[in-house]
């Protein structure tokens, strides 16, 4: 059986060129396929990317945060007092420096029996221990005033709870009244960070 020219060039060139379109569609179909997968997991990476970017943008503003409030915790840090500095005899020589240099008789300085240390078993964590003192002063007007302005301004942080202000003796135009005054201070010393 022989093949006609045109049988034969079907079979040899007609039939094999279908045959490559067949095939070439089939690896287009594939490959643009396997391009849009591509494309999906390229679009899903970059997405991570810009979301850990912005994490990242984020976490450096918390480092800037946390930097600024660790420079204003250890300024606060340096107004408290430290234990060493509250316990009575050091916070008694202050108290006493302070009385020479207002001009008033310091009569009494008692550690107050309402001082807090560390908190109660089951109480909440704290990072200072409360220190508060009563004091008795006496002097002229002017002597106590500034006695008491100078805890207020004292480069550590005192704080004057209350006070009371009452003449000794009779009052005399003769010669400079005396006063005695009740103070109640308060201080904090920092312990550290709470424990849980």
């Amino acid at each position: 059986m022989k093949l006609s020219e045109k049988q034969l060039l079907l079979l040899t060139i007609v039939i094999p060129a279908i045959v490559a379109i067949a095939l070439a569609g089939v690896g287009f179909f594939k490959f643009s396929k396997d391009i849009s997968k591509l494309s999906k997991e390229i679009d899903d990476v970059n997405n991570q990317i810009k979301e850990e970017n912005i994490r990242l943008e984020k976490m450096v503003e918390l480092r800037d945060k946390l930097k600024k409030l660790e420079a204003e915790q250890d300024a606060l840090q340096s107004l408290l007092p430290s234990k060493e500095e509250l316990s009575y005899e050091n916070f008694l020589d202050t108290l006493t420096k302070f009385s020479r240099e207002a001009g008033v008789k310091l009569t009494s300085a008692t550690a107050d029996a309402g001082r807090s240390g560390p908190p109660a078993a089951g109480g909440p964590a704290s990072s200072f221990d409360k220190m508060s003192y009563a004091l008795k002063i006496e002097g002229d007007f002017f002597q106590v005033i500034n006695y008491v302005y100078l805890l207020e301004v004292y480069q550590r942080f005192i704080k004057v709870d209350n006070f009371t202000v009452r003449p000794v003796g009779i009052i005399s135009t003769d010669k400079p009244t005396k006063y005695t005054m009740d103070l109640k201070i308060t201080s904090y010393a920092y312990t550290g960070p709470p424990t849980k």
